[in-house]
């Protein structure tokens, strides 16, 4: 029997261009590639890979994912000197993570936790 090798997770975007440029830009993730016109992308940082898709709407739908990283106090400065929406301020977990909450453009709540 096969097994799940990775998730991708699939993002709704409403506009490509500025979607692309705060992944790139200020979260530091790279571009793999752009398809259908803009209205499909593809992003990646490390091992890390989400697909932004285009929505004229989807006012009811927001992504929240949990991702771990190598160094949250670094990334957590970063994103701060750049503006990034921090929702909540970083800080050790009961469960054994040093960890951050920041909002996207689109409303897309990202969790960055480092293991400690």
């Amino acid at each position: 029997m096969g097994y799940i090798q990775c998730q991708i997770p699939i993002i709704p975007v409403l506009n490509m261009n500025d979607s692309i440029a705060f992944y790139r830009d200020v979260l530091g993730f790279k571009v793999a590639w752009i398809w259908n016109d803009n209205g499909y992308a593809a992003i990646q940082c490390g091992e890390i890979e989400f697909h932004l898709d285009v929505r004229e709407s989807f006012s009811t739908y927001r992504a929240h994912s949990y991702l771990f990283v190598q160094n949250a106090d670094e990334i957590y400065t970063s994103y701060q000197n750049k503006s990034v929406e921090i929702v909540h301020e970083i800080e050790h977990k009961p469960w054994g993570v040093k960890e951050f909450t920041f909002r996207d453009i689109n409303g897309h709540m990202f969790r960055v936790a480092e293991k400690v």
